[in-house]
């Protein structure tokens, strides 16, 4: 299954997309976890190290998947840039990108990708055209609410499969109002500030998700 996160920039797509591995992986799933940023946060977050050679670009390039991926743990493996500065190259083609995500559905039991924000990116939209549902992330504070509106036209396109979830990372913020302007109410919430509910949400959320 493919599972892209997507949203404004910010409001926790990596946070989440690393929550969610650790719930799949409890449950005996293999995850690969994709973040097509040039210079990608699992490195400061999940301190991960990417050598060049177990990296995106030479997994997209070579088009060998198992011999370029980078195994963390037991079930969970990831794609992302290089750590080295200046190593990012992404001089590839779309038919490149797709036979590389297209073949890494039938590898893995769930693939996640940590879209980035911009929407000219390849991988990201690859991944939303090809992903089975996609959560976006609304939240955040009012950026992510203009980010969102920039993006209406594109989430149009996938609304049918997409899941909104509300990323509310502050408990002096008011949620019921960003989301009354965006006139989209959430369809799960995760309480970041508030522990005892966060995990159970994101149980919830990938109840749904993956099943």
């Amino acid at each position: 299954m493919l599972i892209p996160i997507w949203g404004a920039s910010g409001v926790g797509k990596t946070t989440l997309a690393l929550a969610l591995s650790k719930a799949l992986i409890a449950e005996g799933k293999t995850v690969l976890l994709i973040s097509p940023e040039p210079y990608s946060e699992l490195s400061a977050i999940g301190g991960v190290k990417i050598p060049t050679e177990q990296s995106l670009q030479t997994a997209i390039r070579t088009g060998n998947l198992k011999q370029s991926v980078f195994q963390k743990d037991d079930l969970f493996y990831i794609l992302a840039a290089p750590s080295c500065h200046d190593c990012f190259d992404d001089n590839y083609s779309a038919e490149q990108v797709k036979a590389l995500l297209t073949l890494a559905k039938t590898t893995f039991d769930t693939v996640l990708v940590d879209c980035p924000t911009e929407m000219n990116n390849l991988v990201s939209a690859w991944a939303l055209s090809l992903a089975d549902k996609v959560l976006l992330c609304i939240g955040g504070e009012f950026r992510g609410a203009m980010w969102y509106k920039s993006a209406e036209r594109a989430i149009a396109a996938i609304k049918q499969k997409t899941i909104f979830v509300g990323m509310e990372i502050s408990d002096a913020f008011d949620y019921e109002a960003l989301y009354d302007f965006l006139e989209q109410k959430p369809h799960y919430r995760i309480p970041h500030k508030q522990k005892k509910y966060y995990d159970k949400a994101i149980l919830k959320l990938l109840e749904v998700t993956v099943n």
